[in-house]
């Protein structure tokens, strides 16, 4: 996943994953669709988050 940057927009905001999502430019190929991404915000709760994910799978 890559990390935020500052040109990014910002639609939504998850503090205690430390991802945001952001708004991403408009698909001509779909007919000027613009989708949303997750961008990492805070790397340590990020990282945190999504080993304790892979861990409650065992």
């Amino acid at each position: 996943m890559k990390k935020l940057q500052p040109e990014d927009k910002v639609v939504k905001v998850d503090k205690d994953l430390g991802i945001a999502w952001i708004l991403l430019p408009p698909d001509p190929n779909l007919g000027g669709f613009q989708g949303i991404s997750p961008r990492i915000m805070d790397e340590k709760k990020y990282l945190a988050a999504k080993q304790k994910a892979t861990k409650g799978k065992d």
